[in-house]
């Protein structure tokens, strides 16, 4: 498999533009497709022009040469590009970094301090639910025992992503394994916000673009995804069926940790995890 050059790095707010102005019609904006046209989506001066700027600078934006348009621009881009509020915000975080390319160094204040792990393992361990601690690259940092026999079975289990993708026996153990699948791209990308860029981030992205054809192409439409709360069907290896309602709450001042809480959604899945402990 050929890595994409955002694979091994490359410019993410050039790849977002040129992935999304892919998936934008003419006919969005009122524009005549026209007979002739050679790409699905927008041309560049379309775009160049519904966001109020020269062909000329939004050429340099796609190519990686201009990095940090001016908030004015990425307010014209949003609008032309049709981004909805989590694409726009994600579009302002590549734009006001310039997102570090793979191989400069980490943020140095990338995880939380001790004090602060140990407060959050103390209050996953009173929860009565599962529940895992994940980073803003779905690094599962904690979780507590029914967390962990939540996902019973399954390896590796030191990064959500991987789970999903690498685990011998997801595809089964996820009910609705295909639409999991995309939306943990999307929440991959999201999560990853200002650091899209990073070496972190580029290593885990090569990694499962290299052994799975999903990722690789999921992760090449750059959708987004954001979720505060979903739904999720698993088909545990020893009690079977479990209906859950994952609740995601956020950690402020904790660079992109969050704590996935997993609550019964009926009486039959409350009944299983009792008999999973």
């Amino acid at each position: 498999m050929k890595a994409s050059k955002e694979h091994g790095g490359g410019e993410p707010l050039a790849a977002f533009l040129r992935a999304r102005r892919n998936q934008v019609r003419p006919e969005h904006h009122w524009l005549a497709a026209g007979a002739q046209r050679q790409v699905p989506g927008l041309r560049r001066d379309e775009v160049a022009l519904l966001a109020g700027i020269s062909t000329d600078y939004y050429v340099r934006l796609e190519q990686g040469r201009e990095r940090r348009p001016s908030r004015a621009v990425v307010q014209g881009l949003s609008k032309a590009l049709l981004l909805d509020a989590v694409a726009a915000r994600y579009l302002r975080e590549l734009s006001d970094t310039g997102a570090a390319v793979g191989g400069e160094a980490e943020t140095p204040c990338m995880d939380m301090n001790t004090d602060r792990l140990d407060a959050v393992h103390q209050l996953l361990g009173s929860m009565t639910v599962p529940a895992l601690l994940v980073n803003r690259w779905l690094d599962i940092v904690d979780s507590n025992a029914l967390g962990d026999l939540l996902h019973e079975g399954l390896a590796p289990r030191d990064n959500y992503a991987r789970l999903v993708f690498l685990a011998p026996g997801a595809q089964a153990f996820f009910t609705e394994w295909p639409e999991l699948a995309r939306c943990m791209v999307a929440a991959l990308r999201v999560q990853a916000g200002s650091e899209a860029g990073s070496a972190r981030l580029t290593r885990l992205v090569k990694e499962l673009a290299a052994h799975s054809d999903v990722f690789r192409n999921a992760w090449g439409e750059h959708h987004l995804y954001e979720k505060a709360i979903d739904h999720k069907l698993f088909r545990h290896p020893r009690v079977g069926s479990l209906a859950l309602d994952q609740h995601v709450l956020e950690l402020p001042g904790s660079e992109g940790h969050r704590i996935w809480a997993f609550h019964p959604a009926d009486d039959a899945t409350s009944d299983a995890l009792l008999l999973a402990t």
